[in-house]
């Protein structure tokens, strides 16, 4: 059996007991998420207008939109193995400099291959951030208390989607789209400025201190092979889930908007605030879900069912719920929009989760940005489709009840798909990480 030695010095005593710096972590990169999701979300809000400015038609705005997950799955990947080797929190502020430098190409020329070039830098910038996020925070917390730490860093998500979707529109609508890049440039300099103060390394950097209560001892920790991680159950069943749960966001994102104001008629800022609607419920499940799996385990449930099942069944049911709605309207289309595409969003803490029970620490980062990458590479083929989608139904009412069909389609096979997969103790126990 191969093993890693630590190289990390023993952690202080002051900082064993630091819970105010952990939490401080947590609200840092929540701010950070919320960011990083309105940098995702600022393209479908300002769609009409820019689609106006530029010329574009619906499979060319999709092109542009999909653009930004050119890199993303790639730097995701690249920066899972850095991770390995180079500490989260170096990692994040380096990325939260590169979404504001990625901005400035679209402020200097308003022009489509500017527009493609901070699309594509972007997305690569912003690939790595979900998993690091919550790598950085489960060093901050034992594995019997990180679901709901876990569950808020990508609550952050949706949360930034319900809080810049109405602020975003406002600059779009009363001081033109290019000032909505320019405030999210800004946020994102502020944030780096502020985490090069805040932001350190959690002590909890062993499968064993997170499992067993931390220990200042240096522990020497077992590696299993990536090979043997990459074709578990478990990862290919959470690879399996996350795309089905990734197309509902990469649709929601890019065309969501556009859906409901041409396909229901709604005003843009009705629309608005309509988009902010599943990101509230999403916020929602995101923390109740794992939070619920939590105390299912405490009281003796499987992970298996707990984590594994349930992640499949938020899929699935968020894909009942999209087909439902493609023929629904009033306030009852709201209500199945929000599960459709905002229940999916609690598929990805209970990935994690369960990324970090198959993976020793050290690999963990890599684990669950490999993951990352293999299911955003969905974001790079639902949005141009989608648009194809809507150019070929013959009119936007057609257009609705077919993107809706095809995203609860995919959610269903996918849910059902993974709820069978998903087993993470009994991977750990095959890895020697469990007894």
């Amino acid at each position: 059996m191969t093993t890693i030695p630590r190289s990390e010095p023993a952690i202080p005593g002051s900082q064993l007991g630091s819970r105010g710096r952990a939490w401080a972590i947590v609200a840092m990169i929540v701010l950070l998420m919320m960011i990083n999701f309105g940098d995702k979300a600022v393209m479908g809000l300002a769609a009409k207008p820019l689609m106006e400015e530029m010329g574009l038609d619906a499979t060319r705005f999709g092109a542009v939109s999909s653009s930004f997950y050119l890199l993303f799955s790639l730097s995701a990947l690249v920066v899972g193995f850095v991770s390995n080797r180079v500490s989260t929190t170096t990692i994040l502020g380096v990325i939260a400099l590169l979404w504001s430098l990625a901005t400035l190409p679209i402020l200097i020329l308003a022009a489509v291959p500017m527009l493609y070039l901070s699309r594509i830098t972007l997305g690569g910038a912003e690939g790595p951030t979900a998993p690091i996020a919550a790598h950085a925070v489960q060093k901050w917390f034992p594995e019997q208390s990180r679901a709901v730490p876990t569950a808020l860093t990508t609550m952050g998500g949706a949360l930034g989607l319900a809080v810049t979707a109405p602020t975003l529109t406002y600059f779009i609508t009363n001081h033109g789209w290019r000032s909505a890049f320019a405030v999210l440039a800004v946020a994102g300099l502020l944030w780096a400025a502020a985490w090069s103060v805040i932001g350190k390394e959690g002590p909890y950097r062993t499968y064993r201190s997170g499992a067993v209560g931390l220990t200042t001892d240096p522990i020497d920790e077992h590696v299993v092979s990536h090979r043997r991680l990459f074709t578990s159950r478990t990862w290919l069943g959470g690879l399996i889930g996350g795309m089905g749960a990734y197309w509902a966001l990469a649709v929601a994102t890019a065309w969501l908007p556009t859906l409901l104001e041409r396909g229901r008629g709604y005003s843009t800022s009705k629309t608005a605030l309509l988009v902010a609607v599943p990101s509230v419920f999403a916020a929602v499940a995101i923390l109740a879900v794992p939070f619920v799996s939590e105390r299912l385990i405490r009281r003796g449930i499987s992970a298996r069912l707990a984590l594994g099942v349930t992640a499949g069944v938020t899929v699935l049911i968020a894909g009942v719920a999209a087909i439902a709605a493609g023929h629904t309207s009033g306030p009852l289309l709201i209500v199945l929009v929000a599960i459709a595409f905002g229940l999916p969003s609690a598929f990805y803490p209970l990935s994690f989760l369960m990324c970090g029970r198959i993976s020793p620490v050290r690999q963990r980062g890599a684990v669950m940005a490999t993951a990352t990458a293999v299911t955003t590479l969905t974001g790079v083929v639902a949005p141009v489709v989608t648009g194809r989608v809507i150019d070929a139904a013959g009119g936007p009412e057609a257009a609705f009840t077919r993107v809706f069909l095809i995203a609860g389609v995919i959610l269903i096979v996918c849910g059902a798909v993974s709820a069978a997969a998903l087993h993470p103790d009994a991977d750990a126990r095959r890895f020697d990480l469990q007894r």
